[in-house]
C-alpha cells in the first residue's frame, strides 16, 4: 500500500508506530536512551533527529504525496543545521558532501521558486522534487551516521538492527501492511468489504448494470473507469454513465466496456484489485485509475466504441423502439437536443444515423419516495452514411436494447468548409457534416419538384439555388414570376447566376404589338377573332424558339411575367361586345402548352431539357374550388396535362407556393421531390404527411430559418430528413465585384 492510498489518521499512527520502535531499538542499543538523546557531546544522537523527526515524520505527515520546492528548503535546512552541531565532523562519513548536497538542494529550491515560470525554473522542479525528498535527503544523513557510529565489528548487531529498521520503514512498509491487514480482517466482522466502494444493486442487460455507492465520501464521476466483480472469477471494466441521486444514496449506472474480443476483465491478480480475498462477495465495485492499467488493457479500453466517443454519447436505446423509429433514454443534455439533430447507434455492427423527430418526458419510481425524472428522445432512422457518395443506404432492422446512442454534433463554423459544402450539395444534416447533395438533375426536373413553406422563409432563395445548380448542366430554365423578384439585379437570381445568361421578359417589339391588339374586334359570332390571344401564341413560340436557339447570345434562364402581358379574349362565346383580359392562370396555361409543343417537336428523351419554374403556384396553377372564375378551373386542368406528359419529352417543373390548400393537388401530386420548409396550416401538414409521414408532419410548425424537411428522388431520399439548407451568401456572385 502506497501513501496516496492512506488517510490522515492512519498516517499519523503509522508515524507514531515507526517512532516508537526507533526508540526501541536505540533504547536496546544505548544503555541510557535519556543520556545518549540529551548529551550535547554525544554525535550520534543525529541519528534519532534525522530517523525519526526528519525521516518518518517528513514521508508520513509533511510530505506524504509530493515534495513542493518549500518542502525541499526545509529538509535541506534541518540537515545543514543538524551537520554543523556535530562536534568531530572527522567521525561522520561523507560528512562535507552531505552538507554540500543539503546547500545545493536548498539554492536549488530557492531558485525555483525564483524562476517557477522559465525553463530554468522547470528543469531544477524536477530535479529537487526527487534530490529533495525526505526520505532521499534525510535517508543520506541517516546511513551515513549509521555507518559511522555503528559500522565496527564490535557493532555489528546495532548496525544490523538500524539498517533493517531503514529498510523495513522504506521498501517493506511492514507497518502498513499490517495496518492492511488489519482492515480486511475488521471487515469479515463488519458489515462489508475492505475497500468496497460501491455494491451492484441490478443488472438490465449483460452490459449495463447499476450499483450503490457504499463510500459516501466518493465521487463517481461521468466517464470514470471501474471494475465490476459480477461473478468470483470475472472483474469486469466498466465506464460510469448516469448517476441517480437520492435522499440518502446515490445509484451509479454502469456500461460494460468490449471490443472486437469481448467484454474487457481484469484478473484476479491484478495489483488494480486491492484487498482481493477468497472472503470477499461478488457484485463489488471499484474505481479504478486508468494510468496504472496494465498497457494491453489501456489499449482495449482505448479501442472500445463507448470509450472512444464518450464524449458523444447522450444514452441508449429504450423500449418501443421499431424499424422506422427508436426510442432512447437521454442521460446527457450537454448538445441540447432538438428536432432534427443527428444521433448514431448500431445495427448489426454497422453505425445507422437517425434524426430525432421528437422528445416526452418520463419518471420512474426509485426508493421510498425518492423518483427519477428524465427524458425519452424519438428519432426516425435515415440510414448508413456512405462517406464516399455521400449517400444515406439502407439499415435493415433494429438496433439491440441498451445499445448506446451518440450525437453527432460538428459544429461549423469555418467559412470555407461551409462554402465547400454548398457547391456539392443542397443542405447538410443539421449540426453535422453530413452533406445531401443533389444525386440526379434529370429527376428533380422531369420527376418535378416542389417547395412549400409560409411567406419569407427563404422559398425562394432555395429555388434560386436549385436553379443555379440545374442550368449548369444544359437544361433551360423558364420562370413564370408574378413577384417580380427573381430579376432583381440586388436580391433576385442575378445573385446566384451571371446576369448575362438571363432574358428577363419577352422583347419590347412584341410587348407593343401586344398592346396594339389587345382591343382587336371581329365579328359578334366569331370567338377567335377579338383579343390578342392567338398572338399571344405566335409570340410566345418565337421567343421560346429564340431562347432555345440563339448561338449568338445564348442564354440559359427565361423570366415572365404574365401580368406584364396585356393579352385579352372575347368575353363570351356568342354575342361578343367587348374583349376580357386572361388570368394569369390562362396566361401560365397557354405559356406551358407553347413550351411543350416546341419540346415535343424535339422528339422524346430521357434527358431533361427544360424546367417550368411556378412561383406563386397558388396563383398561376389554383386548385379547382380556390379559383375565381371556370377560366382558371380549365386553365389549371390544361397546365396539368402538361406536367403529366411533358416528362417524355425533357419538361419538369419547379412548384413554389406558401398556400399547400389553394394550389392544383393534380400538379403537386406529380413533384416527386419535395423540400417543405415552416408550415402552419393543417391542409398543408395534412397533404405533407402522405409523403413525409405524420411525425415529421408534426415538426413542420418548428422548423428553424433555413431548415427544410426533404424527400425524394432527385436526393436519392427513400425516407424524409430534416436539412440545414445552405447560406445564401455562398452563392452571391457579386460579394467580391
Amino acid at each position: 500500500m502506497d501513501n496516496f492510498e492512506l488517510n490522515q489518521k492512519t498516517r499519523i499512527i503509522i508515524a507514531i508506530t515507526y517512532l516508537l520502535i526507533l526508540i526501541a531499538l536505540l533504547s536496546i542499543i544505548t544503555t541510557n536512551f535519556k543520556d545518549f538523546l540529551f548529551n550535547s557531546t554525544s554525535d550520534s544522537k543525529i541519528i534519532f533527529f534525522t530517523g525519526a523527526f526528519l525521516l518518518i515524520l517528513g514521508n508520513y505527515l509533511v510530505e506524504p504525496y509530493f515534495t513542493k520546492p518549500s518542502d525541499s528548503i526545509v529538509n535541506s535546512l534541518a540537515v545543514i543545521i543538524a551537520l554543523l552541531g556535530v562536534n568531530n565532523k572527522s567521525l561522520l562519513y561523507a560528512y562535507h558532501f552531505l552538507l554540500y548536497y543539503a546547500i545545493f538542494i536548498l539554492f536549488a529550491s530557492i531558485l525555483t521558486i525564483l524562476l517557477k515560470d522559465s525553463k530554468i525554473g522547470k528543469a531544477l522542479y524536477y530535479i529537487i522534487e526527487l534530490a529533495g525528498k525526505s526520505k532521499v535527503i534525510f535517508s543520506l544523513v541517516y546511513l551515513s551516521s549509521v555507518y559511522s557510529y555503528y559500522g565496527n565489528k564490535e557493532n555489528l548487531v546495532e548496525f544490523v538492527m538500524l539498517i533493517g529498521f531503514w529498510f523495513l520503514m522504506l521498501y517493506v512498509k511492514i507497518i502498513e501492511k499490517i495496518v492492511q491487514r488489519v482492515k480486511i480482517i475488521k471487515s469479515l466482522f463488519g458489515k462489508g468489504d475492505s475497500g468496497i466502494e460501491g455494491q451492484l444493486i441490478g443488472c438490465d442487460n449483460p452490459n449495463l448494470y447499476t450499483f450503490e455507492v457504499v463510500n459516501p465520501k466518493l465521487d463517481f464521476k461521468y466517464g470514470d473507469i471501474v471494475s465490476l466483480k459480477i461473478r468470483n472469477d470475472f472483474y469486469a471494466i466498466g465506464i460510469v454513465i448516469h448517476s441517480k441521486d437520492m435522499l440518502s444514496k446515490s445509484w451509479i449506472e454502469t456500461y460494460l466496456l468490449e471490443d472486437h474480443n469481448g467484454f474487457i476483465e481484469l484478473k484476479n491478480n491484478n495489483k488494480n484489485l486491492k484487498n482481493n480475498s477468497i472472503f470477499q462477495n461478488s457484485q463489488v465495485v471499484r474505481k479504478l485509475d486508468f494510468t496504472s492499467l496494465e498497457t494491453d488493457i489501456q489499449q482495449r479500453i482505448i479501442n472500445s466504441n463507448l470509450y472512444k466517443n464518450i464524449n458523444n454519447f447522450i444514452g441508449y436505446v429504450s423500449t418501443g423502439s421499431d424499424i422506422n423509429t427508436i426510442n432512447f433514454t437521454i442521460l446527457r443534455d450537454e448538445f441540447k437536443l432538438s428536432e432534427g439533430i443527428i444521433v448514431e447507434t448500431c445495427i448489426h455492427n454497422n453505425a445507422t444515423l437517425f434524426q430525432v423527430i421528437n422528445g416526452v418526458t418520463h419518471r420512474e419510481n426509485l426508493e421510498l419516495h425518492d423518483k427519477h425524472g428524465y427524458l425519452i428522445g424519438i428519432a426516425r432512422k435515415l440510414g448508413i452514411y456512405n462517406t464516399q457518395n455521400n449517400e444515406l443506404e439502407a439499415s435493415k432492422w433494429v438496433p439491440n436494447m441498451y445499445e448506446p446512442v451518440f450525437a453527432m454534433v460538428h459544429d461549423i463554423e469555418n467559412d470555407t468548409e461551409l462554402d465547400e459544402i454548398s457547391k456539392s450539395s443542397i443542405g447538410r444534416l443539421p449540426n453535422s457534416k453530413y452533406k445531401i447533395p443533389i444525386k440526379d438533375i434529370n429527376s428533380i426536373v422531369t420527376h418535378n419538384t416542389a417547395i412549400l413553406g409560409i411567406l419569407g422563409i427563404g422559398k425562394s432563395c432555395l429555388a434560386f439555388e436549385l436553379i443555379s445548380k440545374v442550368i449548369f448542366k444544359d437544361i433551360k430554365v423558364i420562370i413564370i414570376d408574378i413577384t417580380n423578384q427573381y430579376g432583381n439585379i440586388d436580391t433576385g437570381l442575378p445573385t446566384y447566376v451571371d446576369k448575362d445568361l438571363i432574358k428577363y421578359s419577352i422583347n419590347e417589339v412584341n410587348k407593343s404589338s401586344l398592346r396594339e391588339s389587345k382591343n382587336n374586334k371581329g365579328n359578334s359570332s366569331t370567338f377567335s377573332e377579338w383579343g390578342n390571344e392567338s398572338i399571344y401564341k405566335k409570340i410566345l413560340d418565337d421567343e421560346i424558339k429564340a431562347f432555345f436557339e440563339d448561338e449568338i447570345n445564348p442564354k440559359k434562364v427565361f423570366i415572365l411575367n404574365p401580368d406584364w402581358h396585356p393579352v385579352t379574349k372575347a368575353a363570351s362565346k356568342f354575342s361578343i361586345t367587348e374583349c376580357v383580359d386572361l388570368t394569369v392562370a390562362e396566361k401560365t396555361r397557354i405559356i406551358s402548352e407553347r413550351l411543350f409543343i416546341y419540346l415535343m417537336s424535339k422528339g422524346e428523351t430521357t434527358d431533361a431539357r427544360a424546367w417550368l419554374v411556378y412561383e406563386e403556384a397558388h396563383s398561376l396553377v389554383p386548385e379547382w374550388n380556390s379559383v375565381a372564375n371556370e377560366g382558371d378551373k380549365t386553365a389549371t386542368n390544361g397546365t396539368s396535362k402538361v406536367i403529366l406528359q411533358g416528362r417524355k419529352y425533357g419538361l419538369g417543373c419547379l412548384l413554389i407556393t406558401q398556400r399547400t390548400a389553394n394550389i392544383s393537388k393534380s400538379i403537386l401530386n406529380q413533384c416527386n421531390t419535395i423540400f417543405a420548409l415552416r408550415v402552419f396550416d393543417d391542409t398543408g401538414k395534412s397533404f405533407l404527411e402522405n409523403y413525409i409521414g405524420k411525425d415529421y408532419s408534426e415538426t413542420l410548425p418548428t422548423l428553424e430559418e433555413r431548415h427544410a424537411i426533404a424527400i425524394g428522388k432527385g436526393l436519392r431520399l427513400k425516407q424524409p430528413v430534416i436539412l440545414n439548407l445552405n447560406d445564401k451568401k455562398y452563392f452571391d456572385i457579386n460579394k467580391d465585384k
